[in-house]
């Protein structure tokens, strides 16, 4: 790689904790402190608790976040974010899970990620938050793919629409800063390795990213 794309960080950061920082931790911990700004005791909702999910959780911790909601189809990565810090788990297919979150959260949330990229769950995302409410896109969607919002829900209600590329994040600043939150414990990124494969077990590794099963398989 070139010499730019090169950043040094701690010794004491080993090599799967690293590789999960060049992506998923930069992205989904990013989305919460670059993007979000959240603020200790902010609510928020989390859609999608894969990879980059499961980064936002822990960047809401880290963050002090208050009622921590994780959405997602997949009863083992809700079970995963209960041990990453969501206070409630709700069933992504639930027809009624709008109603849900305004149950738990009374008014609606002050922060909503969305992080898989799929239209229908990215158009939800204004609904789940209240007034003055962020949501926020992080989940990456096909190029030229449309949704639907209500303008008029959004004006009323004061609510923003961010875009979060990569965590907005500055890969020369926040790589260190990250490594230096897990070196210095506030940061627990061992929690988010499920595994280390052998490279000969790639096509095991990916048949699992696909199927939603466990945590982050690192190859080595």
């Amino acid at each position: 790689m070139p010499e730019s794309a090169a950043v040094p960080i701690p010794y004491s950061v080993p090599f799967p904790v690293a590789a999960l920082i060049g992506c998923a931790v930069t992205t989904g911990v990013g989305a919460v402190t670059n993007t979000a700004n959240v603020r200790p005791g902010d609510t928020a909702v989390v859609i999608g608790c894969g990879g980059v999910g499961q980064a936002i959780l822990l960047g809401l911790g880290l963050i002090g976040a208050g009622t921590i909601l994780a959405v997602d189809i997949s009863e083992e990565r809700l079970a995963l974010a209960c041990d990453l810090g969501a206070t409630h788990i709700l069933r992504g297919n639930d027809p009624d899970l709008v109603d849900h979150v305004h149950t738990i959260i009374g008014g609606g949330a002050d922060h909503a990620f969305e992080a898989i990229g799929l239209p229908a769950t990215i158009e939800m995302l204004p609904r789940l938050v209240g007034r003055g409410g962020q949501a926020v896109v992080v989940g990456m969607p096909a190029e030229g793919v449309p949704v639907a919002f209500d303008p008029f829900d959004l004006a009323d209600g004061g609510k923003r629409i961010l875009g979060c590329n990569y965590g907005s994040s500055v890969p020369r600043v926040d790589f260190v800063r990250l490594a230096r939150l897990y070196t210095s414990g506030r940061l627990p990124l061992d929690r988010l390795i499920g595994q280390e494969v052998a490279l000969n077990a790639v096509n095991e590794a990916l048949d699992d990213l696909r199927h939603a099963a466990g945590l982050r398989a690192i190859l080595t």
